[in-house]
């Protein structure tokens, strides 16, 4: 038979093969795609959706249309759109097996701890941030994360994944990062749990951050951070800090509370002006009265109607 009657009958085969038996598999073995490096090929499922395998040496000497080496699987990423598979293939070609792992841990981890379901676009971000944390770190640069506090009494759980996948790190990237990293770790947890994104997350935690500022310097006031009133008043700062950054303002109805406060309460209503100043000048171009009225509430109850005692609520 002529030698390219045979090609001819190959690429026949080798298209039956691909999309007849099962687009990425031989019967029960999942089929090579693409060859990324030496350890990250792609498939498909038994859904035609592509697929992206990991491990060491899976890639090394695989040919397309061969067969999986099952033994060499170490994590089967199955994205939810071709976008993030495209993007996740492009990571997985700039950083090292070690921090794909370490994401992958944490991950694993944080699904435990939490309960909850996390968007998957967190193998992209975490894996991305600590493959970039850990070549900073062996370049001797160091940062410090301002929203460390706000995180650790605000997302409890989220800060102490965080602080446990630094241990992680260490034990499979041989990388010891600081405290402060334990902070931007939780972040992306965060953003995964709720499905939003970076900016949303740190611009709430700076409203928050903030917005307990004024008040302090303002009032001249220190915080009993274990107190159950500080707990509950951190709790209507994130909550509307939320919704600040959502653009879910209610609108101006309360006009006779507003007054109210500002007469009654001038000094928590002077807060409630610069806390609004801050967030028209770095979030939005304007708002409405619920701001200092919601405020003022908030705080004027936490004075107990003295402008200089916090009851329950200063150290």
């Amino acid at each position: 038979m002529p030698a390219r009657l045979w090609r001819v009958l190959a690429g026949v085969w080798y298209f039956y093969f691909s999309f007849s038996v099962g687009l990425g598999k031989k019967g029960d073995a999942m089929v090579v795609d693409k060859i990324l490096n030496n350890n990250i090929v792609s498939s498909f499922d038994e859904n035609g959706r592509e697929i992206l395998l990991a491990g060491r040496g899976i890639g090394w000497q695989a040919k397309p249309g061969q067969a999986v080496d099952r033994s060499k699987i170490e994590k089967t990423f199955r994205m939810d759109s071709p976008d993030s598979t495209s993007r996740l293939k492009q990571l997985l070609l700039e950083v090292d097996l070690e921090a794909v792992r370490a994401a992958t841990k944490i991950i694993e981890y944080a699904r435990e701890t939490l309960k909850k379901k996390l968007n998957k676009n967190l193998y992209i971000t975490l894996t991305d941030h600590i493959s970039f944390a850990a070549e900073r770190m062996k370049s001797g640069l160091t940062f410090h994360n301002m929203l460390s506090l706000e995180t650790r009494k605000l997302y409890p759980q989220e800060y102490a994944i965080g602080i446990h996948s630094l241990q992680i790190i260490q034990e499979l990237m041989g990388v010891s990062l600081p405290e402060a990293e334990a902070t931007s770790i939780a972040l992306h947890i965060i953003n995964a749990e709720y499905d939003c994104d970076m900016e949303k997350t740190q611009g709430t935690l700076k409203i928050v951050q903030n917005s307990l500022n004024i008040v302090r310097y303002r009032l001249c006031v220190s915080f009993d951070e274990e107190s159950l009133d500080y707990q509950r008043f951190l709790t209507h700062l994130l909550f509307f800090a939320q919704r600040v950054m959502e653009n879910k303002m209610l609108p101006d109805e309360e006009d006779f509370l507003y007054q109210n406060i500002k007469r009654q309460q001038p000094q928590a209503f002077d807060c409630t002006l610069r806390i609004r100043d801050f967030i028209k000048k770095d979030f939005a171009d304007c708002f409405f009265m619920f701001l200092p009225v919601f405020m003022g509430i908030t705080i004027a109850k936490k004075m107990g109607g003295n402008p200089m005692l916090f009851t329950g609520f200063l150290s």
